[in-house]
C-alpha cells in the first residue's frame, strides 16, 4: 500500500472505531440490550472494513499473514449472520410474514455456519468462498428489507438503502483483499467513502444519531453524506421532529402516540397496500371505561400517567412497526398491517388484555403512590385488502372493544360470519388466511364446520 492508501483507509477506520467507542459508551451508560446488539454489530463493521482494506497486512509483521487470514475469512460472514439476527427482530418478521421469517432465521444459521466452513477449501480459495457468501447475503437483506417495506414497514426503506450502499463496498472490499487488479487511490478513497456512508445509514437504523456529528470532521465526506442523515433523522429522531408546532397535532401530547387524523390516514394508506400485496392484518382498539371516577383520587395529572403507562405496555406487545395512536381520550387505536397468520390475532389480543389489567402505579393528590387496575376492553378486527369505510371499521373495533369488558379475558374478536363479537379465545380461527376468506365467502359451510368441530370436542 502507498503512503496516499494508508492514510485514506486509516482515516476512515479511525472514524469507524471513534463511533465503535462511543457506542460502547453508550452501552454501558444505557445497559440495554438494544445498545447491546448496536455495539456487536458497529465492532463487527468496523473488524470488517478494517481486515479487508488491507491495514493489518501493511502494519503487522508478515508472520500474521495465516491469523490475518482466517480472520478475513470468518469475519464476512459472521458480520452477515449477526446482520440478519438483528434485522429479524428490528422488522419484527416473526409476526408480521412468515415467508420474511424463515428468510431471516435461514439466512442466519447459513451465515454463521458458512463462514468456519469457508475454511475447508484450499487456501486460494477461502476468500472467494466467503466473499461469496457475504454478497449474497447482502443480497437476500436488499430483497427481505425491501418486502417489508412494501408491507407497510416504511423505515425498512432506510435498511434498504444502507443495504443498497454496502453491496458496492463489499464488492470492492473484497477485490482489494483478493488482489484481482490494482485499484487506483481515487477508487479507493471511493469505496471507503461508502463505507463510512454506510456506517451513517446503520447509524441511523439503530438510533444513534447523536453520533453523527463527529463524522462532520470528515469535511467534504459530510457535506456528501447530509441527505442520507436527513432522512434517516426524519425517520428516527421522534422528540425532535416534536418540538415543531406541526407535529404536535399530529402527536397526543400525553402519550405522544399518532393523533386520530394521522391514524386514519394511515389505515386508509394500509388498506391500498393490501389491496396490492394481497396481505391481511387487524386493527385493534383498547377502550378504558369510566378512568373519570378516579378523578378525585388522583386527579388529572394521575390519569394522565394511567394513560402513558397503559400506552406503553400496550406498544410493547404490539411493536413500534405497527403504528398506534389515541383515537380520543379512553380509546387507543393500534393498526396491524400485516400477520402472517390469524391465530396471532389471538395470540396478540390476550397478551395486551392480560398486560393492561395488571395494577399500574400513580401518585395520588395526597402524594401517595397507589395502586390502581385499569378497566379496560381490547377488540380485534380482520383488516383485508378488501376496500372497507375507515369511519365503519373504526366503529366496528370499538363496538367490539366495548363488549370485551363483559368477557372473562377483555379481549374480543369480531366474527367473520356472525358479525359478532365473541372472546378472542372461543373464536374460530383457521390456519391460514385462505382458510377465512373461504370461510367470509362460504358462510353456511363455515358455520356448520364450526359446529361440527365443537360437537366432535
Amino acid at each position: 500500500m502507498t503512503d496516499a492508501e494508508i492514510i485514506i483507509w486509516s482515516a476512515a477506520a479511525g472514524s469507524m472505531g471513534l463511533v465503535v467507542l462511543l457506542a460502547a459508551a453508550e452501552a454501558a451508560y444505557s445497559r440495554s440490550r438494544a445498545s447491546l446488539q448496536s455495539l456487536v454489530y458497529l465492532g463487527l463493521y468496523w473488524l470488517f472494513f478494517t481486515l479487508l482494506s488491507g491495514l493489518p497486512a501493511a502494519m503487522l509483521p508478515p508472520a500474521a499473514a495465516p491469523w490475518v487470514h482466517v480472520a478475513q475469512v470468518l469475519i464476512g460472514p459472521l458480520r452477515s449472520g449477526m446482520g440478519f439476527y438483528g434485522g429479524r427482530h428490528w422488522l419484527a418478521s416473526s409476526s408480521r410474514d412468515r415467508l420474511t421469517d424463515i428468510s431471516f432465521r435461514g439466512t442466519t444459521w447459513l451465515c454463521l455456519a458458512g463462514g468456519p466452513l469457508c475454511l475447508l477449501p484450499p487456501p486460494a480459495l477461502q476468500l472467494p468462498a466467503s466473499g461469496a457468501l457475504t454478497v449474497v447475503s447482502v443480497c437476500v437483506m436488499l430483497w427481505l428489507t425491501v418486502r417489508a417495506a412494501q408491507h407497510g414497514d416504511r423505515m425498512a426503506w432506510g435498511l434498504a438503502t444502507a443495504s443498497v450502499l454496502t453491496l458496492p463496498l463489499q464488492l470492492g472490499l473484497y477485490r482489494l483483499a483478493l488482489g484481482f487488479g490494482p485499484l487506483s487511490t481515487p477508487v479507493q478513497a471511493g469505496v471507503a467513502l461508502l463505507g463510512l456512508l454506510g456506517l451513517l445509514g446503520l447509524l441511523g437504523l439503530l438510533g444513534l444519531l447523536g453520533l453523527l456529528g463527529l463524522l462532520g470532521l470528515l469535511g467534504l465526506l459530510g457535506l456528501l453524506s447530509m441527505p442520507l442523515i436527513a432522512g434517516l433523522l426524519w425517520l428516527r429522531n421522534h422528540h425532535s421532529r416534536q418540538i415543531s408546532h406541526h407535529t404536535r397535532s399530529r402527536r397526543d401530547p400525553v402519550t405522544q402516540l399518532h393523533s386520530s387524523v394521522v391514524m386514519v390516514k394511515k389505515i386508509i394508506r394500509a388498506q391500498r397496500r393490501q389491496a396490492r400485496t394481497q396481505r391481511d392484518g387487524a386493527l385493534m382498539a383498547v377502550q378504558v371505561f369510566e378512568p373519570e371516577r378516579r378523578l378525585a383520587q388522583i386527579g388529572h395529572h394521575g390519569l394522565n400517567d394511567i394513560y402513558n403507562q397503559l400506552a406503553k405496555r400496550m406498544q410493547r406487545h404490539t411493536g413500534v412497526v405497527n403504528p398506534a395512536g389515541r383515537y380520543y381520550d379512553h380509546c387507543f387505536v393500534v393498526l396491524i398491517e400485516t400477520l402472517h397468520s390469524p391465530r396471532w390475532i389471538r395470540t396478540l389480543g390476550l397478551r395486551v388484555a392480560s398486560s393492561l389489567r395488571k395494577p399500574l402505579e400513580v401518585t395520588s393528590l395526597s402524594g401517595e403512590r397507589l395502586k390502581v387496575s385499569a378497566d379496560i376492553g381490547v377488540g380485534l378486527v380482520h383488516l383485508a385488502g378488501a376496500a372497507k369505510d375507515v369511519a365503519q371499521l373504526l366503529h366496528e373495533v370499538q363496538s367490539v372493544a366495548t363488549a370485551a369488558r363483559a368477557m372473562r379475558s377483555r379481549a374480543a374478536l369480531l366474527d367473520e360470519i356472525s358479525r359478532q363479537a365473541v372472546p378472542v379465545e372461543n373464536a374460530e380461527l383457521g390456519a391460514s388466511w385462505h382458510a377465512m376468506r373461504t370461510a367470509r365467502s362460504h358462510p353456511a359451510r363455515a358455520l356448520q364446520s364450526a359446529r361440527q368441530r365443537r360437537t366432535a370436542t
